[in-house]
């Protein structure tokens, strides 16, 4: 059911912003999202923005660069106060964004509600930055000097993933905004309305015209025109990694910079003298939150022989104790995936489990009844005796289908561990520090958990290894992706060439 006060009315509605006004595409085109958890309901009504849009808003986005307007590459002050302006704005309006999340992605109100604290903790992170943006100074035997300082890489443009609209738009919006970017968004066409929501609000704390522009649209149009335009000097994606080798290769075209946050095909690492408790708590919570559509899911337990039974037995007991529902009711652990194509997908792999003949311990089947007939519901799926080198051990899912594969000792972990195309995130588990310690550092990974799963600290990074992408996001790494460094050089000798060359002008 959707939420019935006024201020919540559905379909909600996606315009273009494009200048800092808002408007209907070029074409008078309009595109419908359906609510994942009962598809009889429009949720959210968005402008197909069209090349012309696109343009438009690159256009905006470079003249503003470009004219630097109201002082916006060097008055650091200007962009800290939108920052933390934002912050505040996003905790004041966490409940309804909280909500429009919940309405577009299916997320279970229990998840949405952290969501949006996040969210809100990047901007503030990232408002405490702007102003830090410090070079170097030093000075040369000769007497010359060299500065290096760093600027703003130009017009970024922005494509966002649909699984957590609002945080991961801030990981990309909040250290352009402090770097003195300026952004063109496309933002993923399931989630229009919650990518809008932030926008507007970003607005709404004096940012100028220009600075930050959204057109939501289909990729083929928008997306390929915010690529290939070149007016745009930084693209930032996160989603697909066979779309991001696309935009890898068409952006190479030109030379521009690309960030790429890409899949997973996460490993959870748990040695025999594992805590089996807090262990398999942690593992649930990253193998099913948002129904497992996550770049950073445990999709795979590798467990050692001796703790298998009794680890994975507390897992499958915790599974089965997972409530799947509406995403608005309190009690909701987990939501509807995302699509009807997305639950094909999902239903595809439990077949190629069941086909290959692991054991399915738990799941694997459509939910249906009064609350699941309408909605894209799967139950949470655990496979046994997986072959690591088959598809489920190997490709990457997006829904709540889980993988395990024992391991004798600590070298078959590792090479069980690597021995697939990505290399987002791991967790291990053991009592034995030093072992964890050395395995987490054998283990080709952006991020590695020890005794922990999926906490993601604004503090810390975020990016992978290998096919899971390059550039990292938060942290000060996720800063200098949008930063250049020049050298300014300043002589001190008074001689046209500096030794060791020689004058070779006579007078």
């Amino acid at each position: 059911m959707a939420p019935d006060d006024d201020s919540f009315r559905l379909p909600l509605y996606c315009p273009l912003i494009v200048n800092g006004e808002e408007g209907k595409a070029a074409s008078g085109r309009q595109f419908k999202r359906e609510n994942p958890a009962d598809v009889r309901q429009v949720a959210t009504i968005a402008e197909q923005g069209t090349l012309e849009d696109a343009r438009a808003a690159i256009d905006a986005a470079r003249a503003a660069f470009d004219g630097n307007v109201d002082n916006w590459i060097y008055n650091y002050k200007l962009r800290e106060q939108a920052l933390f302006r934002t912050a505040r704005l996003v905790r004041d309006n966490a409940d309804r964004l909280a909500r429009v999340v919940s309405l577009e992605v299916g997320m279970p109100m229990r998840q949405a509600v952290p969501h949006i604290a996040a969210a809100a903790d990047i901007f503030d992170f990232y408002g405490g930055l702007a102003g830090k943006l410090y070079g170097e100074s030093f000075t040369l035997p000769s007497g010359s000097t060299i500065n290096l300082v760093k600027e703003p890489v130009g017009v970024v443009g922005m494509i966002t993933p649909w699984n957590f609209p609002l945080t991961q738009t801030a990981r990309k919006v909040a250290p352009a905004i402090a770097a003195g970017c300026t952004i063109v968004i496309k933002p993923a066409s399931y989630t229009p309305a919650a990518t809008y929501e932030l926008v507007k609000l970003m607005h709404q704390t004096g940012l100028p015209k220009g600075v930050l522009n959204l057109v939501p649209g289909p990729g083929n149009i928008v997306g390929s025109e915010i690529i290939t335009n070149k007016k745009v000097d930084k693209i930032s994606f996160t989603g697909e990694t066979s779309t991001g080798k696309m935009i890898g290769a068409q952006a190479g075209m030109e030379v521009k910079r690309v960030s790429l946050e890409l899949g997973g095909k996460a490993p959870y690492v748990i040695f025999d003298d594992a805590d089996v408790e807090a262990a398999a708590r942690a593992a649930i919570f990253g193998m099913f939150r948002n129904a497992g559509q996550a770049c950073g899911a445990t999709t795979r337990l590798l467990i050692q022989e001796g703790i298998h039974d009794r680890f994975l037995g507390r897992v499958v007991e915790l599974t089965r104790k997972i409530e799947v529902g509406h995403p608005s009711k309190p009690s909701t652990d987990m939501g509807p995936l995302i699509s009807s194509s997305q639950e094909r997908v999902v239903q595809d792999y439990i077949k190629i489990g069941l086909d290959a003949g692991f054991d399915l311990v738990t799941g694997g089947h459509k939910l249906s009844g009064d609350e699941y007939d309408h909605g894209y519901y799967v139950e949470p799926t655990i496979f046994d005796r997986v072959d690591n080198a088959s598809k489920l051990g190997q490709e990457e899912i997006f829904g709540p289908v889980v993988a395990v594969t024992t391991f004798r000792d600590e070298d078959e972990a590792v090479e069980l561990a690597n021995a697939v195309d990505f290399g987002l995130v791991a967790g291990v588990w053991s009592a034995d520090y030093p072992r964890a310690m050395r395995v987490a550092r054998r283990i080709r990974a952006g991020t590695v958990w020890i005794w922990d799963n999926y906490a993601q600290p604004v503090e810390g990074i975020w990016g992978g290894y290998k096919q899971s992408g390059m550039g990292r996001e938060l942290g000060y790494h996720g800063l200098n992706d949008f930063l250049e460094v020049k050298q300014i050089f300043t002589d001190g000798t008074g001689l046209a060439m500096k030794p060791p060359y020689k004058q070779v002008i006579k007078e």
